[in-house]
């Protein structure tokens, strides 16, 4: 893709988390240090911010007593002590942050130096400052990035860049309804899949949405490929992978002039190794509730030029946003998951992990 359209789509994912932050609940009308400072002592200056304490004051109280007519009242003046007790709020530390870089990190805790946090390799790192991260909804996982792009479409498109733009695009269809979402990340950088994990459980999120495009080409079809994995022994899973395969195939189906490519078994489905077990771990290992979405297939001729078209970001983001929200609003299911589990045993094996600069 061109470098200026990558790298307006990285601005974008910069706003997202910008604007993650900005509408975040503010419990307290705590001071801007709890944003992106450790703790510090409260404060004794009556500022208005929390931790303000003022010294007991003197106020003068005068009562004129009614005299007799026939004598006179003394005037007395009563001094009543009045004390302000101090009461501080303290948020408890986050257990997510942006970086000033727009990183999203999971946070371990404060130190004398700023705060502790694990990068994207899982890797401990000592930064000055973060912005926190509450109450986040659902977490969207822009597949691959970094040194591990994925497939490529017949136009040069790599699968991490067109996953990243499609996750922006979902969250800004969430956030203008409401919703607090959360990238795992924001830009065009390596995450280990523990990582991804990790943060996605320290979100303490309903639901996460791992987003991915298809390769290699499956047969021809005049049917969408499209394929949702949900996690083996989770109804909301299922029912998750049930309502994103329902709206992003219904969506591609409606579309002329394409020529689909799909497995037999396409749909809302489990992937399970030979032992039984999830095959991947972005399924298996999360406590989160989640669903692992292949759009459709990147490395189709036919299909990977279109997704390489100006509007097809916004087309499906439509669905993935409407499927989401009707999750977490709705006990609604939609295609129902498969009964027989697709068998696929993946290559596994620890890939080094590139430093990404967090500020």
């Amino acid at each position: 893709m061109l470098g200026s359209k990558h790298h307006l789509w990285h601005v974008l994912c910069i706003a997202v988390a910008v604007s993650t932050i900005a509408c975040a609940p503010n419990p307290s009308s705590g001071t801007a240090g709890d944003v992106t400072s450790p703790p510090r002592p409260a404060n004794t200056t009556n500022d208005g911010f929390l931790g303000a304490t003022s010294a007991p004051s003197t106020i003068p109280v005068t009562t004129t007593g009614v005299a007799p007519t026939t004598s006179t009242q003394p005037t007395t003046t009563v001094k009543i002590v009045a004390t302000t007790i101090a009461t501080t709020t303290t948020l408890p530390t986050p257990t997510l942050g942006i970086t000033r870089y727009g990183i999203p990190v999971r946070v371990s805790e404060p130190t004398e130096e700023g705060w502790k946090v694990f990068d994207p390799c899982g890797t401990s790192q000592t930064i000055s400052k973060i912005f926190p991260v509450r109450e986040i909804q659902v977490v969207l996982d822009p597949g691959h990035g970094g040194k591990d792009p994925g497939t490529r479409g017949p136009t040069g498109l790599k699968e991490s860049e067109l996953n990243l733009e499609v996750a922006v695009a979902v969250a800004q269809l969430l956030q203008e309804q409401g919703f607090r979402p959360l990238l795992t990340r924001t830009g065009d950088y390596y995450i280990e899949l523990d990582e991804r994990i990790a943060l996605s459980d320290a979100a303490n999120a309903t639901a996460m949405v791992s987003i991915h495009h298809n390769a290699p080409t499956a047969a021809k079809s005049n049917k969408p490929g499209t394929e949702v994995f949900a996690q083996t022994g989770d109804t909301e899973s299922a029912r998750l992978a049930g309502l994103l395969h329902q709206e992003v195939f219904e969506t591609l189906d409606k579309l002329d002039d394409i020529q689909w490519t799909s497995r037999w078994d396409a749909g809302a489905l489990r992937v399970v190794n030979s032992d039984g077990g999830d095959a991947y771990s972005l399924v298996r290992k999360p406590e989160t509730t989640n669903a692992l979405l292949e759009v459709a297939y990147l490395a189709s001729p036919s299909e990977g030029a279109f997704m390489a078209e100006d509007g097809y970001v916004q087309l499906v983001a439509q669905p993935i946003a409407v499927a989401i929200k009707t999750f977490l609003t709705t006990d609604q299911s939609g295609s129902p998951l498969l009964e027989r589990a697709r068998i696929h045993n993946p290559s596994g094996g620890r890939r080094t992990c590139p430093e990404v600069d967090l500020e």
